[in-house]
């Protein structure tokens, strides 16, 4: 998976084009549709990351020698789809039981939003969503960024793709110390989704794990609340991650995979 004849130096200036690509796609697009749309500029360019990210992904990976999907980490999907499986199954664990300490505790309480269709709507709407979230983030940060790091070394690769899957999902309202909350979570969260890849030489578990997990992030605020805020440090918010016992958990379930997981040929 690590790109053949790329020195660092070349893997960092392909990156920084990669990234100054995305914001150049998606402050065309922002500026686009704004004109036809009453959003302010920077809600349409934030919303607008995501698409413009597939789309610069989708170019490097047309045009650019040697690199393509199955070098990202898409491997045969005879495998790939019990891998997802894997990951779906860690992901939910992991809330399950994370959910569980926090409900005998009393750190959190079922509190179902009253409005029943908005509920609904989002228990089963998000389920695709989360999916396609899934493959597009770790396609970008385990996929590209990790692999094109990986020329300069395997900590290099890990820290520095788990440093920008956390910037790039802080939340930008966030005030000290909750921003250093969330970021570390976040960080933890991108390690141990490399740790994944580098265990299985694919991107499905993590995709099945990010997918979980970024399911339960949206639809958990809609069924249960934290009622003491003098505990976020330790249990966090409804962002999951923000929170030292989660990153406990994390830090576990990171440990699980790298434990049971044997590296595989990418095919």
């Amino acid at each position: 998976m690590r790109p053949a004849n790329v020195t660092c130096r070349h893997a960092l200036r392909r990156l920084v084009w990669f990234t100054m690509s995305i914001a150049a796609v998606s402050a065309l697009v922002s500026l686009f549709l704004t004109i036809w749309i009453d959003v302010s500029w920077w809600k349409v360019f934030r919303r607008s990351v995501s698409v413009s990210a597939a789309i610069v992904l989708w170019l490097f990976i047309k045009y650019t020698p040697g690199l393509s999907f199955r070098s990202l980490g898409f491997g045969p999907w005879r495998a790939g789809k019990r891998q997802v499986l894997d990951g779906l199954v860690l992901g939910c664990g992991l809330v399950l039981l994370v959910g569980t300490l926090y409900l005998v505790t009393g750190a959190c309480r079922i509190a179902v939003h009253p409005d029943t269709l908005r509920v609904w709507r989002t228990l089963l709407g998000f389920l695709p969503a989360a999916g396609l979230i899934a493959i597009l983030e770790e396609s970008i940060f385990r996929g590209f960024v990790l692999q094109q790091l990986l020329v300069c070394s395997r900590l290099v690769a890990a820290a520095g793709s788990s440093a920008a899957y956390a910037l790039v999902h802080l939340k930008p309202n966030l005030m000290w110390p909750h921003s250093a909350f969330e970021l570390t979570g976040l960080f933890i969260l991108g390690w141990v989704l490399t740790i994944s890849v580098f265990r299985t030489n694919q991107l499905y578990v993590a995709i099945g794990l990010h997918a979980s997990l970024a399911y339960w992030a949206r639809v958990n605020k809609l069924l249960i609340e934290f009622p003491d805020l003098s505990l976020q440090w330790l249990v966090g918010t409804s962002r999951l991650v923000n929170g030292v016992a989660v990153w406990v958990a994390l830090l576990v379930l990171g440990g699980v995979i790298a434990w049971r997981k044997r590296a595989q040929p990418s095919g």
